[in-house]
């Protein structure tokens, strides 16, 4: 393995190469320094600890030729003192949004990336803010959950204004597919087309409080990727499945968590179960990987799709995600990123998977096979 970092101020390159147990790095044509290894879990650890010790002296590495599943671009932009790492992307579009919160709440800071991991532009969207989750609109507007309250944001103007709820009850929903997006109000459910600027479908519940003292209330909602079908959560042990063109319901039995759609809306899973989305009949699971059952809400168990593209994540916060082509059945690749420490959060663009990573660092993986059509959204 070899990587190269350029630090865009001084144009300086910095190297790195990993030959067995040896790790050798060049700063700019200069001494080549050796480190010597005892095994393949210290390689690993040292050449990430180097490569960040670069990333923050403000050097940057970009691959932008890279192949499916290997690093486009790493950059260090700074640790998210919230802790959420929240992103937000679209399948439509290779550019995406990344929040974090600098110091002690000293403010909060958007970055626009364009798809290599050039930063765009950088927004101060004010001090004592906590964004919890925030999704990419059609009509260039961010929805935000700031600490509950959900904010609209325009990527034009950079006007901040309230949306939906104007009072924090810690009662939240907020998805987006497509053209659609979700959020609750605090008293209904909503579905919107941006492209179409019409409400699609709403509903009137009351998100019961939780005896877990993990969560204060159940409040859960997400549309699913084809956008026919919406779930959502407001009491223990039950999830509601809508059909968008019927309205017709079903009702899932279950006190499972990491609840996820497949790829083409025809089941659904939580809680390491399948359903069937019309009936709600349990079934085996018609997914080439095997989903752990009976895990707890802090375990980890993150699903990300995109077209037949799913992008998954088990076992801990700092363990491989695996790329899964759901047509052929094939795994695709298997990410590594280094510079995760517990945990990360990660989502797809047009042709790439982008990990916020609690390390401080944004990554972008290629997801794009051309020979192929792999990973085309």
């Amino acid at each position: 393995m070899e990587k190269v970092f350029i630090n865009p101020i001084t144009n300086k390159q910095w190297q790195l190469e990993v030959d067995g147990l040896t790790i050798r790095t060049c700063l700019h044509g200069g001494r080549v320094k050796e480190i010597q290894c005892d095994s393949a879990f210290q390689v690993r650890s040292k050449a990430a600890s180097a490569m960040m010790e670069q990333l923050r002296k403000g050097f940057v590495y970009q691959k932008p030729e890279a192949a499916t599943g290997e690093a486009i671009c790493h950059r260090f932009v700074g640790k998210d003192n919230n802790g959420f790492m929240p992103l937000a992307t679209s399948s439509q579009r290779d550019d995406f949004f990344l929040t974090r919160v600098s110091g002690n709440f000293d403010d909060e800071i958007l970055y626009h990336f364009d798809g290599n991991g050039e930063i765009i532009e950088t927004v101060s969207l004010g001090a004592k803010r906590m964004t919890y989750e925030q999704i990419l609109c059609p009509n260039d507007t961010l929805l935000m959950n700031n600490s509950y309250l959900l904010e609209q944001f325009s990527l034009h103007t950079h006007e901040i204004k309230p949306f939906a709820n104007r009072r924090n009850s810690m009662k939240t929903m907020l998805d987006g597919s497509g053209n659609l997006a979700l959020w609750y109000t605090g008293e209904e459910i909503v579905v919107f087309d941006f492209v179409e600027n019409r409400e699609i479908w709403k509903e009137c519940v009351k998100c019961r409080k939780s005896e877990d003292l993990a969560f204060a209330y159940y409040c859960f909602g997400m549309l699913s990727p084809q956008q026919s079908k919406v779930a959502y959560q407001v009491t223990k042990g039950a999830y509601v499945i809508v059909d968008l063109n019927t309205a017709r319901k079903v009702v899932i039995h279950n006190d499972g968590w990491h609840p996820f759609f497949s790829p083409h809306d025809q089941c659904f899973s939580v809680g390491g179960k399948f359903y069937q989305t019309e009936t709600g009949e349990e079934i085996e699971s018609p997914l080439p990987f095997t989903v752990r059952q009976g895990l707890s809400l802090s375990d980890t168990c993150i699903v990300r799709i995109r077209g037949s593209l799913m992008a998954v994540q088990q076992e801990r916060g700092n363990s491989p995600i695996d790329l899964w082509d759901t047509d052929s059945r094939k795994l695709i690749a298997s990410i590594c990123d280094p510079f995760v420490v517990k945990q990360t959060n990660f989502a797809f663009t047009d042709k790439g998977l982008v990990l916020h990573t609690d390390y401080g660092t944004m990554s972008i993986y290629q997801c794009t096979d051309e020979k192929e059509g792999l990973c085309s959204g």
